[in-house]
């Protein structure tokens, strides 16, 4: 949407090299330009989170990949990867459809913080795979924007339980979707998150298996529990 073929062309080789690397095939490849032409394409799946990723997958009818065409080559291409990987991976609705655990406690907020785990869940997933396939090079670009981690008064927000869950759930993300990729000592070395934080984190990324849906409900029942005593 807002590109023509021939604007678009270069984006295309890239995918279908990248697919192939992947090992991925059946998906729907939309090229967007603009931060409306995204809301248009995403529809129902539209969040505020949406307009910061430079690609997006989506399971619609089937799997979806959409590329934003005003960013820069190097952090597109790496999205591309990124991307496909979720194609390979979570190529279903049932993915983006995960229901709240009834034995998490996270109040008001648990929809919001299910979301932001099973985004850093399906992330940590898919850089496992890359990694497995000797493709991490590929997401050089995505570490060098996501890390080192934003540091932030830790001490003042864990006062505040709803704040300090939303915080700690948006740190999981670039944390998850690191540690495949470099490993905890360098990632460890580089984030500005809680040492207690990261201690928790790498060891439920070390609990995951192949069960996307199992892992989501895994660590938001394991983050239920490190809330408490973090903000005791």
């Amino acid at each position: 949407m807002g590109v023509t073929p021939l604007e678009a062309l270069p984006v295309v080789e890239v995918v279908e090299r990248a697919s192939q690397e992947v090992g991925v095939e059946g998906f729907d490849l939309i090229v967007v330009r603009g931060e409306e032409s995204l809301r248009q394409v995403l529809g129902e799946f539209w969040t505020p989170e949406s307009s910061g990723f430079h690609a997006l997958h989506i399971a619609l009818d089937r799997p979806t990949v959409i590329v934003r065409f005003e960013v820069p080559r190097d952090l597109m291409v790496a999205s591309i990867y990124h991307e496909l990987g979720h194609a390979r991976l979570h190529g279903h609705r049932r993915y983006y459809e995960i229901s709240v655990p009834q034995d998490v406690s996270l109040g008001e907020v648990a929809s919001k913080i299910l979301y932001l785990i099973s985004i850093a869940v399906k992330d940590y997933e898919v850089s496992r795979f890359l990694t497995k396939r000797n493709l991490a090079h590929t997401q050089r670009p995505l570490l060098r924007e996501m890390l080192p981690l934003e540091r932030l008064p830790w001490e003042e927000i864990r006062r505040d339980r709803v704040a300090c869950a939303i915080a700690l759930a948006v740190q999981l993300k670039p944390i998850f979707f690191s540690l495949p990729l470099i490993g905890e000592d360098l990632v460890r070395e580089l984030s500005g998150a809680p040492d207690e934080f990261l201690t928790w984190a790498f060891s439920a990324a070390s609990r995951l298996g192949g069960d996307t849906i199992e892992n989501v409900r895994y660590v938001a029942r394991s983050f239920s529990q490190f809330l408490i005593e973090f903000t005791r």
